[in-house]
């Protein structure tokens, strides 16, 4: 199977990915895909609360996990399309632009292949992002 040589940039937030690669014709970015995360609930019971000692106040304890729960599950979709975009040699070079909790949260589930390929990173949120706009924020040389 032959590789593309080709370098592909994932947008990813936390309400989706799109994947874009540039226009040869006219060096503007094309999206080619997107992306929309698929969260399971975990439960359907009451939330889960907690009753101050001292009062009558009472605490949700369960809304920090549910959040790092649905980023870590996010993650891996995103890397799972990573993986199989690599694996059918789709792409040469990657560049990865994410928020930075949800780029670390990424990094674990990528594979070597996707790694040795992952030419840079930025740590921002620019899904909503328009195309013509993102080459002000991938200007080094051989980003875009």
């Amino acid at each position: 199977m032959k590789r593309s040589e080709r370098t592909r940039f994932f947008i990813v937030s936390g309400s989706g990915l799109r994947w874009l690669e540039r226009d040869r014709a006219h060096d503007e970015p094309v999206t080619l895909g997107e992306l929309k995360p698929v969260y399971q609930p975990r439960h359907t019971g009451p939330k889960q609360v907690s009753f101050e000692s001292a009062g009558p106040a009472r605490h949700g304890t369960d809304k920090h996990q549910e959040v790092t729960r649905r980023r870590e599950a996010w993650a891996g979709q995103i890397a799972k399309l990573l993986n199989e975009q690599d694996n059918n040699g789709e792409f040469g070079h990657l560049v990865l632009v994410a928020p930075p909790r949800l780029l670390s949260a990424i990094r674990p589930h990528l594979s070597r292949g996707v790694t040795e390929r992952l030419q840079a990173t930025l740590g921002k949120d620019l899904f909503k992002t328009p195309n013509h706009d993102l080459k002000a924020w991938l200007h080094s040389p051989g980003m875009i």
